[in-house]
Parts: structure tokens; C-alpha cells; sequence
């Protein structure tokens, strides 16, 4: 490559990541957003790929003079000085998680929007077609369910209550994980997960209706449903910022945007993951226990959701708790 193309190429990076040095050294990395952090830190690693290339190729010329000044200036002020892992976990699961929560929430709404949707037309579908319902349930289970019978009731019988929750939160983490990375195909693979999860539960929903056994279906998902599915079309959105990062690309470099959608939605999916661990612990000790009234499990799951929109909308922004 002849040095006027090379300059050509890369000019743009270089002059943005310049500007958004100078703006950072003069009134600090509190004043860049989180795009413009992200875009700081892409734009970082392109002038150091790009100096080290000068350097060889360019040697003594003032392009080279002008990349060795941006990549030490860029060192200088991104130097890797953070506390240890642990702190720097607290701190982000305290005040950082929040703040990319509220950061993402179109996408979060969006996702949320879309697994309702399907919740209700799955309702719909089955409580006129209840045939449709067989795409998910066995026809053991709608045997069971004609005969007053759900297998809610047996899941105590499963296994001993720590090994239960152990399985719960470890698949619901698997659920999470795979609707967020299937935001890779594009986002189709996440609208796929939604809208099918939500058919299915509408479903469900139906036949436990049309068999008078939508009180027992409650009592056995109200200490954790409510969150639960919240979490999951977090999971949802953390996808569609993923696949945003590869289909909005045309103001800026796919090089930039796509690193930094993967890094935004992995914070997003990241801070579910406590709370579906105690939700899988809910799950497999109180959820079972039928005996226990559905109104007391109905309000333990109001305050685990309520303490969970608390935590994600009331904290205050810190500009210094990412991981």
C-alpha cells in the first residue's frame, strides 16, 4: 500500500480519535460517554496497529511522527489501572450495571414488547386451537392436564431441593446466554427465541385455563416467574444490541461499532446472571412447596421484581464501574 492511500484510509479514525484525546486529557474520561468511551478505546488499538505498520513501512515521516504522539498519548491516559477483579466486580454489580441498563433500554422495551406479543397471541391461538399447544407439550402432559392433572405438582418429586435449584439456574443461564448470542445472526436468532418462548408460555397460559388449572400453574410460578421472564427478554435486548452493532454501521466503521454493540450487550447479559441464580434457588425451595400460600409466593416475587427495578433504575450513574 502507497503512503497516500495509507493516510487516505485511515485519516478519519485518526482525527476522531485524536479529538476525543485531546477532549479527554483536558477535561477527563468522566466527560466521554459510553460511545464515545468505546469508540476512544477502538480508535486506540487502530493507532497502535497502524504506527506499528508506519513504522515499518514510513519510517521518519510525519505520519509516523503524528501516530508514535496519538499512540503514547492514548497509553498515557488508557493505561490499565483499575483495582482488582473483585472490587472492580462489586463495584460495576452495584452501580456500573445500572447504568447500562439504563443505557439500553429501548432495547430492553423492544424485547419485552416482543415476547408479550407472542405471549398473547399464543394464548390466543391455543385457547381456540388447543392442538396448537402440542408443538411444545407432549401429549402425556396434555393427557395430564385433561384429567385435572399438571406437572407442576411433581416437580418437588424430581430431585432434593439444592439439586433441583442447581439444574434450574444452570439451564436458565444457558436460556440467557444462547437468546443473547443468537443476537449474532442478525438479531433473527433472538427474535426467533422471543417469539417462540412466548408462544409457548401464551401456550401453556391457555391449556392451564381451559382446564381450570391456572391457579395451581400460578402457585407454582409466582415466587419466580415474574423476574424470571423479565430477565430472560433482558437477555432478549442484550441480542438486538448485538445485532444492531452489525446492521447500524453506516455513520461509522462496522470495525467500531460491532466490538463495541458486543461489549454493551455483554455488560447487559452479565448482570442478569446473580439474579438467576437466586431465582433457580427460589425456584427449586419455595416455588415446589404447595402448601405454602400463593399469595405469600405472589408477594415474594412482586418484591424480588420490584427489588430488581430498584436496583437497575434508582442507583445512582457511576462513570467508573465497568468491568
Amino acid at each position: 500500500m502507497d503512503h497516500a492511500r495509507f493516510v487516505e484510509r485511515a485519516q478519519e479514525v485518526w482525527r476522531q480519535t485524536e479529538a476525543l484525546l485531546d477532549r479527554a486529557g483536558q477535561e477527563g474520561l468522566a466527560s466521554l460517554g459510553f460511545d464515545e468511551l468505546e469508540q476512544l478505546a477502538a480508535g486506540h488499538r487502530r493507532v497502535v496497529s497502524d504506527y506499528a505498520f508506519a513504522r515499518s513501512r514510513y519510517p521518519g515521516t510525519a505520519t509516523e511522527a503524528r501516530l508514535r504522539s496519538l499512540a503514547f498519548a492514548g497509553h498515557r491516559l488508557l493505561a490499565d489501572r483499575r483495582a482488582p477483579t473483585l472490587p472492580r466486580l462489586w463495584r460495576f454489580l452495584r452501580t456500573g450495571y445500572p447504568s447500562v441498563f439504563r443505557e439500553c433500554l429501548p432495547a430492553v422495551g423492544l424485547s419485552l414488547s416482543i415476547f408479550t406479543g407472542a405471549t398473547l397471541a399464543g394464548f390466543v391461538i391455543a385457547a381456540m386451537r388447543p392442538a396448537f399447544a402440542t408443538l411444545w407439550l407432549g401429549p402425556d402432559a396434555i393427557d395430564q392436564l385433561r384429567h385435572g392433572e399438571i406437572w407442576t405438582d411433581s416437580v418437588a418429586r424430581v430431585a432434593p431441593p439444592s439439586l433441583l435449584s442447581t439444574r434450574i439456574f444452570t439451564n436458565n443461564i444457558a436460556v440467557a446466554l444462547m437468546t443473547w448470542l443468537s443476537g449474532a445472526t442478525l438479531g433473527l436468532g433472538t427474535l426467533y427465541l422471543l417469539i417462540m418462548n412466548g408462544l409457548m408460555f401464551g401456550a401453556v397460559l391457555a391449556l392451564s385455563w381451559r382446564y381450570e388449572l391456572l391457579s395451581r400453574l400460578f402457585a407454582f410460578i409466582s415466587a419466580h416467574g415474574p423476574l424470571e421472564l423479565f430477565l430472560v427478554t433482558v437477555a432478549g435486548g442484550a441480542g438486538l444490541l448485538l445485532a444492531e452493532g452489525q446492521l447500524r454501521w453506516r455513520n461509522r466503521p462496522r470495525a467500531l461499532t460491532l466490538p463495541a454493540a458486543a461489549r454493551r450487550s455483554a455488560r447487559l447479559v452479565a448482570g442478569t446472571l446473580p439474579w438467576f441464580v437466586l431465582l433457580g434457588i427460589v425456584e427449586g425451595h419455595v416455588s415446589p412447596v404447595m402448601t405454602l400460600a400463593t399469595g405469600l409466593k405472589a408477594l415474594l416475587g412482586a418484591g424480588l421484581f420490584a427489588a430488581f427495578l430498584t436496583w437497575v433504575l434508582a442507583t445512582p450513574s457511576s462513570p467508573d464501574a465497568h468491568p
